[in-house]
C-alpha cells in the first residue's frame, strides 16, 4: 500500500511520542498513515507479546492504516549496511510521501539519546537514500520518498516547523495511554511530586502549540531547506497575537 506518512519509532511507544497526534491528525484530511517500530522492545518494562498488543491496540486508535516491526534488537540496533537495507525496504514496499525518524544528532545516554533514538535516525536517513539506488540488493522496485522529517527535537534547537495537533489531541493521549506497561507500570512507582508521563506529554504539546498560536502542537526538524511556492500559505491560518 502506498502511504502518505510512515513513521519510524525506535521502540514501541516511540512512534506514538513524537508523531502520535500527527499521525492522527493526518487520517482527518485523508492521508494513508503508518509506523514501523524498529524493535520489539524486549529490554523495557512488558513482554514483546504484550508491546506487541499495546501497539496493535494504540495503531487502531491512531486509524494506521500499516504498524509493522524489523525486530532489529532493542539497545543492539547499529548503523549497518545490512539495516539500512532492511529499512529501504519498507520504504520500497509502501512508498511514503513523507518518512518521519527520530532525530539522529542527539547527546547519548538516557532519553532522547538513547542508542536505539539516534542510530535508528541514523539508519533511516542513509535507507531514505540507498531506497531510491536502483543497483542496492534490496527488494523491490526502486523509490525516493519526497521528505524526511525528524522528530524528537533535541532540547535548545528550534524546529522547522510545527503541526497543529489540537483536533487529534484526545485521540493521541489515548493511543499513548495504550503503553501501559511502559507509562503505569506498577513496579516503577513515580516519586511524590513528579509529573505523570502523560502530563510530561501534555507539557511539551502545550509549549510547541504555544509557539504557534494553537492548544497543542507537534514539533519537526527538516536537515534541508524546503521548497515554497506560495509564502503566504505559510501565515494562511497564523492569528496575529494582540
Amino acid at each position: 500500500m502506498d502511504l502518505d506518512f510512515l513513521a519510524f519509532g525506535p521502540h514501541p511507544d516511540d512512534a506514538e511520542i513524537g508523531c502520535g497526534g500527527l499521525l492522527r491528525r493526518m487520517k482527518d484530511f485523508g492521508y494513508r498513515t503508518g509506523i514501523v517500530d524498529m524493535t520489539t522492545g524486549d529490554m523495557g518494562w512488558g513482554s514483546p507479546e504484550i508491546r506487541a498488543g499495546e501497539s496493535a491496540a494504540a495503531a487502531k486508535i491512531l486509524k494506521l492504516d500499516v504498524r509493522e516491526n524489523l525486530d532489529l534488537g532493542d539497545c543492539r540496533i547499529e548503523d549497518t549496511f545490512e539495516n539500512r537495507c532492511k529499512v529501504a525496504g519498507m520504504l520500497r514496499r509502501h512508498r511514503p510521501k513523507i518518512v518521519l525518524a527520530p532525530y539522529y544528532d542527539l547527546p547519548i545516554g538516557r532519553g532522547l539519546g538513547h542508542n536505539d533514538h539516534y542510530k535508528s535516525g541514523q539508519i533511516i536517513a542513509n535507507a531514505y537514500n540507498l531506497a531510491h539506488l536502483r543497483k542496492a540488493p534490496v527488494e523491490g522496485e526502486a523509490y525516493q520518498a519526497r521528505a524526511i522529517y525528524f522528530y524528537f527535537v533535541p532540547p535548545g534547537t528550534p524546529p522547522t516547523f510545527i503541526v497543529d495537533v489540537t483536533p487529534a489531541f484526545d485521540d493521541w493521549m489515548a493511543a499513548l495511554d495504550c503503553h501501559q506497561s511502559q507509562f503505569h507500570h506498577p513496579d516503577r512507582p513515580r516519586p511524590a511530586g513528579m509529573p505523570a508521563v502523560r502530563e510530561v506529554f501534555e507539557t511539551f504539546a502545550r509549549y510547541w502549540g504555544w509557539q504557534v498560536g494553537v492548544k497543542y502542537g507537534q514539533a519537526y526538524l527538516s536537515t534541508g531547506p524546503l521548497k515554497v511556492t506560495d509564502p503566504s500559505q505559510l501565515v494562511k491560518d497564523v492569528v496575529p497575537r494582540p
